[in-house]
């Protein structure tokens, strides 16, 4: 693998990780498509308080969890710190557990939480908070706190009918994913009045478990996300989440597979998407596809159609610019780093305005687009297909599923036998918690 970009705002330490990480990969899975090795390491997360106030039907915590003790907040720190030497600096790291707003607000240490958040930030991760979202509805300036004083960025709020315990949404009243549309609508307003309020870009995520009872909806929720510029600004990913039979999951009597999940995200874009432009590690457990959208003509832009343009620009990119901006920062110094790659590969700019070209060519009103867009109409989201091992696949896994733990792209800083170690968030579910 070539780190030829010797003038660039990455760091000896993340080429060391990332070389590093590179080299663990299964041979046939270092390809020019490889994110993992190439742009990051992984993602990392924390194993925070296990508490939870839901008790949703897919649920992957162990069925003791809200009656186990909180870690400390110095336990917790020291997570933190193993996570970023495996990370490095400008590594994402899920700030999770249970649900950990609902933890430290139900115990009064929800101080505990913003330092969290901001000793993450302090150390040189970039924290993302994942949560059921129920407490900052009711009490918003929480999450004025943790932007503020946190200095929180990312935010990921879990809504789906899986869903037990919802205060105005009961699970047995719901019939489709469009009941919770306006939910969705509320949480949409909090983020956006948080982002006015304190004037830091907050960007928003959604996590959707999907099960027998609600795969034929997934139409209703991206048909909610497509239909509005302010749903677009609001949420910028969409993660959806076959069901695994782990921890205290009701598992279905015919459960869904990641293909049918596919196939229904697939119908309701109206589009056919391709699963592995990208591989995020092993190709069988992430998915993603971005599209761009026009919602005042109702108009879907699949940004990642396979074609040599596409091929010859994401290659091109995480050739040249792996690891590079991490942090999320717009510095000079980074900025002029980022010019001089550009300089030394003038070709990188050539394939971006091929790869522009090619998707503006398969626009037949390119005029209206760019009307739409001027006019403030025009938003891009990605989605996200994840999926999760079942716990009894990990008890002997066989040699896909070693490959795929070997290649996982989502990996904590867990203490195994009194060393920490980067263990896949599948296994955590199923042996560590």
């Amino acid at each position: 693998m070539k780190f030829n970009h010797l003038l660039s705002p990455i760091s000896l330490e993340n080429k060391n990780l990332l070389q590093k990480r590179w080299q663990t990969l299964p041979e046939d899975l270092k390809t020019p498509k490889q994110v993992v090795g190439q742009h990051w390491v992984q993602c990392g997360f924390i194993t925070g308080p296990s508490y939870c106030s839901f008790g949703c039907t897919h649920c992957y915590l162990p069925k003791d969890a809200n009656h186990q003790q909180h870690p400390s907040i110095d336990e917790i720190k020291e997570q933190l710190d193993a996570n970023r030497r495996f990370l490095g600096n400008g590594g994402h790291i899920q700030i999770t557990g249970g649900d950990v707003v609902d933890a430290y607000t139900r115990t009064n240490q929800f101080n505990d939480l913003v330092e969290i958040v901001r000793y993450s930030n302090k150390i040189g991760l970039i924290p993302m908070l994942m949560t059921h979202g129920q407490s900052l509805l009711e009490k918003p300036d929480r999450l004025h706190r943790l932007v503020v004083e946190g200095g929180l960025r990312k935010i990921s709020f879990h809504i789906d009918m899986t869903q037990a315990g919802r205060a105005g949404y009961p699970i047995k009243q719901l019939k489709r994913e469009s009941d919770l549309n306006p939910l969705r609508n509320l949480f949409t307003e909090l983020i956006l009045t948080t982002r006015k309020q304190t004037g830091k870009r907050l960007v928003g995520a959604q996590t959707v478990t999907v099960t027998a009872r609600n795969i034929d909806s997934i139409g209703d929720i991206l048909a909610w996300q497509m239909s509005t510029r302010k749903n677009l600004s609001a949420f910028s990913t969409i993660s959806f989440q076959p069901e695994a039979d782990v921890g205290r999951t009701r598992f279905s009597q015919q459960p869904v597979s990641p293909d049918r999940v596919w196939d229904k995200i697939q119908t309701a874009t109206g589009k056919n998407l391709i699963r592995d432009a990208l591989h995020f590690g092993h190709p069988d457990c992430s998915s993603i596809s971005m599209l761009v959208v026009d919602s005042k003509r109702n108009r879907v832009i699949d940004v990642m159609q396979p074609s040599k343009a596409m091929q010859g620009f994401w290659h091109s990119l995480l050739q040249h610019f792996g690891g590079i901006g991490g942090r999320g920062t717009s510095t000079l110094s980074a900025l002029l780093q980022k010019i001089i790659v550009l300089v030394k590969h003038p070709k990188i700019i050539y394939r971006l305005l091929s790869y522009v070209f090619s998707i503006l060519k398969r626009e037949p009103d390119r005029f209206n687009l760019f009307k739409s867009a001027v006019q403030g109409h025009v938003g891009a989201f990605k989605i996200v297909m994840h999926n999760f091992i079942d716990a009894k696949k990990l008890e002997n896994p066989d040699p896909v599923t070693q490959a795929k733990l070997d290649a996982c792209s989502f990996r904590g800083a867990i203490k195994v036998n009194g060393d920490w170690q980067a263990v896949p968030m599948c296994l955590t579910n199923a042996k560590y918690r």
